[in-house]
Parts: C-alpha cells; sequence; structure tokens
C-alpha cells in the first residue's frame, strides 16, 4: 500500500481509501492505545474520535511525512487529552505490558519457546519504567525512527536515544542477574 496515494485520494474524498486507512492502522493504533491506558473502551472511543476528526477535515489536512507516526500520534494525543488534559506529559501506567505475537506456522515446541521467551521478555520489560516500555514498543515493536518516537512522545530525540539506551542497559542488566539468580539455584 502507498501510503501517500491512498492519503492523496482520502483527502479527495475517497470513502474506499478512508476504509483501507483504517483497516491498515486501526490495529497497530489499538495495540499502542493498550500500552498507554488498560481503559479499552477509551481506546476504542479515542480510536473512532481520530478517524471521526480525519474524515471531518480531510480537505483542510495536510500531508503527512509518515501517515503511520501521523495516526500514532494522533491516538496518544487523544487519549491524554481524554484523560487528562492537565497531565500532558505523564507516563504511562506502570501496570501495562507488551505481549509478543506468535506466527500461526510454528511448530508445538516452537509454540512453547516463545511462550516461554514471551513470558521471559515480558517479565524483564514489566521492570522498566513506564517510559522506557514505551520508547521500546515504538522502537522495536512499531518500527518507528527516533525522530518519530521523539515526535509522538513530545521530547526531544537526544531524550529518545539516551531512554532507548538506558531501557537496554537496564535489560541486560536484568536479563544477566535473572542468569546468574537461575545459575546458583541449579548448581
Amino acid at each position: 500500500m502507498d501510503e501517500q496515494e491512498v492519503w492523496s485520494r482520502f483527502k479527495a474524498g475517497s470513502e474506499d481509501d478512508f476504509s483501507l486507512l483504517y483497516r491498515h492502522f486501526a490495529p497497530i493504533m489499538l495495540r499502542y492505545g493498550n500500552r498507554i491506558t488498560p481503559d479499552k473502551e477509551l481506546i476504542r472511543d479515542c480510536l473512532q474520535q481520530v478517524f471521526f476528526s480525519l474524515w471531518k477535515s480531510r480537505e483542510s489536512i495536510g500531508n503527512p511525512a509518515n501517515v503511520q507516526h501521523y495516526l500514532l500520534k494522533s491516538i496518544r494525543n487523544e487519549i491524554i487529552k481524554k484523560n487528562n488534559r492537565a497531565r500532558l506529559h505523564d507516563p504511562l501506567p506502570e501496570n501495562y505490558h507488551f505481549e509478543l505475537e506468535d506466527s500461526h506456522e510454528q511448530t508445538l515446541i516452537q509454540l512453547q519457546t516463545a511462550e516461554l521467551t514471551r513470558e521471559r521478555i515480558s517479565e524483564l520489560l514489566s521492570q522498566l519504567p513506564a517510559r522506557q516500555r514505551e520508547v521500546i514498543f515504538l522502537k522495536y515493536y512499531a518500527n518507528l525512527k527516533y525522530e518519530e518516537i521523539a515526535a509522538i512522545m513530545d521530547i526531544g530525540q537526544d531524550s529518545v536515544y539516551k531512554t532507548t539506551y538506558k531501557a537496554i542497559a537496564r535489560l541486560q542488566q536484568l536479563l544477566q542477574n535473572s542468569t546468574f539468580l537461575l545459575l546458583t539455584l541449579f548448581f
């Protein structure tokens, strides 16, 4: 899908292209919303509001360089706005977690290994501060660039670099500590 062409046709009034944008981007917007708040109704309302606003202002809206980046930032802003207008830069809730998606082609052994790995990564990620978890999600799960993450989170690009570095360093430390603990239990 050529995002820019679909976006242009949507702006010209194509309902089919508007539907295509929704079908293509709504799933990742919902997953990202789940990382911000556990309130699924709020996320769905915000998603509908983002797309309603897009349709309503389609003729006057600009052409974003990256449609996915634009839509992720839009849903983040809508969720934050609806949660509490005064707390624009609050960290994400401590109780959100990441879940990896399993491939349908995996064998039973691969499924069991993937489940153990997922539990391990989720456990390690849950020990990170909320901002670090958000950066890890946007960088490695949504595959965004550092400058896109900075724009979505409304922080400087240097802060994104530092937060990513700190998150990876902390994950390495946690992994080493837990591996050492397991080795001492077995030997």
